[in-house]
């Protein structure tokens, strides 16, 4: 009876060891996407920055350029027309500096979301540690109760053995005795 219930309890504790165990194997594939994504996504932030800073740098001039051209030039239609463009691109530039800028927000998101990740399969790494080590220790137990029934089977085995002895010494005996009883049966009604 304990051998039975030792072995369904190790194997459940052996399914609940590898059910953490592909848990971890998951949560490692995950962690390495995420850490290629979190790197990514970095030099992409460095690139975009350098990318924003240069749209700044671009407007800045292309408004320096306006003002100049609206003082030097002469010809007012073709400033103005000028002035539109430079006033679109600047826009373009506005908006696509806007654009990054919710990129960035969401990349940091991003990163955030990594680092909770981070935690949780850190937690679960513990907690498989923790299972592994219980684990251990329920084996060694599985392992002394075996030992404690056969040793007890072992010693049922013996006592089985020295009644069975006895009980043939015993009808032995008995026989002895009843043929002793015959005998003295008999010799009450000779005499």
């Amino acid at each position: 009876m304990f051998s039975v219930i030792d072995r369904i309890f190790f194997s459940f504790s052996s399914a609940i060891s590898k059910h953490w165990e592909a848990e971890l194997a998951t949560l490692k594939g995950n962690n390495a996407k995420l850490t290629a994504a979190l790197l990514e996504s970095t030099a992409n932030v460095k690139q975009w920055k350098q990318q924003l800073a240069a749209y700044q740098e671009e407007a800045e001039r292309l408004h320096k350029r306006v003002t100049e051209l609206e003082c030097v030039s002469s010809q007012a239609n073709a400033v103005h027309t000028h002035k539109t463009e430079l006033n679109q691109t600047i826009q373009e530039l506005e908006e696509t500096l806007k654009v990054k800028e919710e990129e960035i927000e969401r990349l940091k998101q991003e990163i955030d979301n990594a680092r909770e990740l981070q935690e949780q399969r850190d937690s679960l790494t513990q907690k498989l540690q923790e299972v592994e080590i219980r684990n251990k220790d329920l084996e060694g137990q599985l392992s002394d109760l075996e030992q404690r029934l056969e040793k007890s089977q072992n010693e049922q085995e013996a006592f089985r053995n020295n009644l069975k002895t006895l009980l043939e010494i015993l009808d032995g005996k008995i026989f002895e005795l009843t043929e002793l009883r015959d005998n003295l049966a008999k010799l009450l009604e000779c005499s």
